[in-house]
């Protein structure tokens, strides 16, 4: 593989205070590493076997996507209140493991594939994936196998985990949730998510990493957190993820059994924080508007712990919920990654609804920064999976460049390229990406992709899979009952 210089556009380059946009400037790449970041005048600068005109283009480093849904996702069924509460599971399909799931194995399959393309068209080069749980028992599918398969034939990098739990909820005749736990079924769970990560170690490609994934805090014991984290040390340090205080009703169960100990002092005295560990939401601790509790020391524990924090705003604003603050975690020392809970994967707009809602919240016009943000998605998420050498550009990184096209007329005259990108771009401006040194979107589109038959085997899957969490529901009620459309949808008759 030559040099590529990706030339003519702003490219957002790493200097010694961070990162900087360089107008007019270039990136040469050669092989998998960046070779050369500055202008294309300096004597210094290779020539190319290649250029990528990016004029009009803002070039970035590729976007770090830590807690990416992958999987075709219903949680947008659920906008403006409709289909409200948990997902229906009925105790009989949880209760029984031969019970087939929705989806089939070729559907999770396809699933993967939608996944792994939307995620690249929108410039994450690296995501770390959560699968559902709605539709599963006490551990995953094939999914994460799927997911790699689809990762390294598309070129994605990829950190895939499978989720286990010792408690599993299912739904009652009378639509309330319920929680069996089975620590025997947990720890056969955990079994294979180590053995996920031994199978992508063995398998030692590039861009797939295996991390251990306890799915839910709450729904874990003591005992298989500590264990996770020994595995960890095992594994040689691997990941770890976990769902934590994601709810309020999460926040008050535990408060109600432990009320002079906050469920971050609970981690600490587990010893389920650390550099390694990834804590994605972290939604109510003490100092939550939501709580009525006032602020404790949660925040110091987890910075003074170097633990690592995910957030994902677009999905808790759908539900009316919010951060309390982006700016306030940042401020107390703790590394913020961004991701993208639901759908679509775009880091866009998770970055700048993420800004003005961490505005509203905080009633400052200074607050949510663009660069504040825009490091949670490149430098912060690098610094959560321990690759520092991904999330900049700079000679001797890894070559994962996304290029965002920000000539059209939608953008709007552009004063400063990182304010149109984050507060007037989206996901679907991401022109071409590079993972490794390898092009893997070009034109806005996946290479090597028949991007309208994946669309249509992605929409057929997809309507199965509602119509399973439909044929679930404990009232027997229809699908447009179940989820109802935002307006009526009127079709026309005959013909």
């Amino acid at each position: 593989m030559g040099k590529v210089a990706i030339k003519g556009g702003w490219v957002v380059a790493w200097g010694q205070d961070g990162h900087q946009v360089l107008e007019g400037g270039v990136v040469v790449t050669e092989g998998d590493r960046i070779a050369f970041v500055g202008f294309p005048d300096d004597p210094v600068c290779p020539s190319a076997d290649r250029v990528i005109d990016a004029a009009g283009k803002l070039v970035s480093p590729g976007l770090i996507n830590l807690h990416a849904i992958a999987n075709l996702d219903l949680q947008v069924l659920r906008m403006d209140g409709r289909g409200d509460g948990a997902y229906p599971k009925p105790r009989s399909f949880v209760m029984n493991p031969d019970a087939p799931y929705i989806l089939s194995d070729e559907d999770f399959r396809t699933s993967a594939e939608f996944s792994v393309a939307t995620l690249l068209k929108g410039g994450s080069t690296t995501y770390a994936s959560v699968t559902t749980s709605a539709s599963k028992r006490w551990e995953e599918s094939i999914e994460p196998y799927a997911l790699a398969e689809a990762s390294e034939r598309m070129g994605a990098r990829a950190w895939l985990g499978h989720f286990y739990q010792e408690g599993c909820s299912y739904t009652e005749p009378d639509g309330t949730t319920q929680v069996v736990w089975d620590s025997q079924k947990g720890q056969v769970a955990m079994d294979h998510g180590i053995e996920l990560v031994k199978h992508l170690q063995q398998r030692n490609s590039p861009l797939l990493t295996g991390f251990l994934f306890p799915v839910r805090t709450d729904r874990c014991s003591d005992d298989m957190l500590k264990e996770t984290m020994r595995q960890s040390k095992l594994l040689g340090g691997v990941h770890v993820r976990s769902h934590f205080s994601e709810y309020l009703s999460e926040y008050r169960e535990f408060k109600s059994k432990n009320p002079n100990r906050s469920m971050v002092e609970w981690l600490r005295d587990v010893g389920f924080l650390g550099p390694q560990v990834c804590l994605t939401h972290v939604m109510y601790i003490a100092g939550h508007s939501a709580t009525g509790d006032p602020a404790g020391d949660d925040l110091d524990i987890l910075a003074s712990s170097g633990t690592n924090v995910c957030h994902c705003p677009v999905v808790f604003a759908r539900g009316g919920t919010a951060l309390e603050s982006f700016s306030r975690y940042l401020a107390a020392g703790i590394n913020m990654g961004i991701g993208t809970d639901t759908f679509p994967p775009d880091m866009i707009e998770e970055m700048r609804i993420g800004a003005l809602i961490n505005k509203v919240v905080d009633r400052s016009r200074s607050a949510g920064a663009v660069r504040d943000f825009y490091n949670a998605a490149t430098i912060g998420g690098a610094k959560a999976l321990g690759r520092e050498d991904l999330g900049r550009l700079a000679p001797g990184c890894t070559a994962d460049i996304s290029i965002f096209n920000l000539s059209g007329l939608s953008n709007g005259p552009i004063d400063d390229p990182m304010r149109t990108l984050v507060h007037v771009a989206s996901g679907r401006d991401c022109d071409t990406v590079m993972v490794g040194g390898r092009v893997v979107v070009e034109g806005s589109r996946v290479v090597g992709v028949d991007e309208e038959e994946l669309a249509h085997r992605a929409k057929k899957a997809w309507l199965k899979y509602k119509g399973g969490l439909v044929s679930w529901d404990p009232a027997g009620r229809l699908s447009e009952d179940v989820f109802s459309p935002l307006l009526p949808i009127v079709r026309r008759q005959g013909g």
